[in-house]
């Protein structure tokens, strides 16, 4: 499986560079929604650039890396009034296109009266493209707030968070590697600090 590592500059420009194409296209949302919890950092992003709203929604469909469920399921509904207002969903990656379908129905099925929907990535064998995305890639897109759950998924027996990332060719320095290692460390010892 073929990994692309996106850094956190990378997502602030092409998140910018969506909202810049969503106001040169003349639709103007009057809520973002952003998915969680990836579309959720790019949605506030995009709102905040827009001056709009954002209200989130809870979608599961993936069991694990390259693993995924067979339909999604919402699991924290969208709680921000949708009637008459123009819609906008965002989410990070769209894989299958069948998250953003579901989302698209329950705005639709609040009264939305229009939903329009938005991507940073998207694969080429979505069922449902979005009407604005970055880019069509075919890798497993690896975001900055899931670096550690992609390395724990990854490794290999034994194998520390060091030489994984460099194994799957991380873009990040040793300092990183160390700081998830201590993390996993303290985690698998609670109760052993302050509070505990």
């Amino acid at each position: 499986m073929r990994l692309l590592w996106v850094r956190w500059g990378d997502v602030f420009s092409l998140s910018l560079n969506l909202a810049k194409s969503i106001a040169e296209s003349g639709y103007v949302p009057d809520i973002v929604v952003g998915i969680l919890r990836g579309g959720y950092i790019v949605g506030r992003i995009i709102s905040d650039a827009l001056a709009r709203p954002i209200a989130a929604v809870e979608v599961k469909f993936y069991k694990g890396i390259g693993s995924r469920g067979t339909k999604p399921i919402i699991t924290q509904p969208i709680m921000a009034d949708m009637a008459g207002k123009r819609v906008l969903i965002v989410d990070d990656v769209v894989e299958s296109g069948r998250t953003l379908e579901v989302v698209t129905e329950l705005c639709s099925i609040r009264g939305a009266s229009a939903v329009r929907t938005a991507a940073l990535y998207v694969k080429p064998w979505a069922m449902m493209n979005p009407d604005y995305y970055a880019a069509k890639v075919e890798e497993w897109v690896v975001f900055p707030w899931e670096v550690g759950e992609t390395v724990r998924e990854l490794r290999q027996e034994g194998e520390d968070f060091a030489a994984a990332m460099k194994r799957l060719g991380a873009p990040y320095d040793e300092g990183v590697a160390s700081v998830l290692e201590a993390i996993e460390k303290a985690s698998a010892n609670p109760g052993r600090g302050e509070g505990g």
